[in-house]
């Protein structure tokens, strides 16, 4: 069978969080993601020199199409229920980001530049959620006895629980009524 000579960026990214998710960032090396691919490793190299630059290339465009679409949240009739749902679509993203710490953030000037960029669109991720969260503040259908960093964070958190329903609109309507009505009976 001939190896394929080029790769588009959608399926180097999609390959790049399998190959994450299942072997983790220390399994992750380009001779593993050229077989998935069908490639030689060269055909990699043409596009990242270091895997670092690749893995954080990935994230940065991760964070990027997650910030783009909160900016459609406020525009829903449950905002925080589109937030919610939101995150269920980057379920990975969490655990992608858990990476961080195991990369060397100085491993090239792209490193250091995707680096910059996710702690960034990062921040303007939680500005966001913060916004939708306030507004629903001002609306009354959010409390404002609790710190909002701490409503924020908790909205963040979401991302980490399991989905153990039969649909996702099912897990999405359970949090969302779980995040809105607390534990109390």
């Amino acid at each position: 069978m001939s190896r394929k000579k080029t790769i588009d960026q959608a399926m180097l990214f999609k390959e790049t969080e399998k190959l994450i998710m299942e072997s983790g960032y220390s399994g992750f090396h380009f001779k593993a993601l050229s077989a998935r691919l069908g490639v030689a490793r060269s055909t990699i190299y043409n596009y990242y020199t270091k895997k670092e630059e690749l893995v954080t290339d990935y994230m940065v465009h991760l964070l990027e199409k997650a910030v783009a679409q909160m900016d459609n949240v406020d525009k829903k009739e449950e905002p925080v229920k589109e937030l919610i749902r939101l995150w269920s679509k980057y379920a990975n993203m969490h655990q992608m980001l858990q990476i961080m710490p195991y990369i060397d953030k100085k491993a090239s000037p792209m490193v250091e530049e995707n680096t910059k960029k996710m702690f960034d669109l990062f921040i303007k991720m939680k500005t966001k959620i913060e916004e939708t969260l306030k507004d629903g503040q001002m609306k009354g259908i959010i409390r404002e006895d609790i710190h909002m960093k701490t409503i924020v964070g908790l909205v963040m958190s979401t991302v980490q629980i399991p989905v153990h329903h039969d649909t996702l609109d099912e897990w999405v309507n359970e949090v969302y009524q779980l995040l809105m009505s607390g534990l109390k009976k």
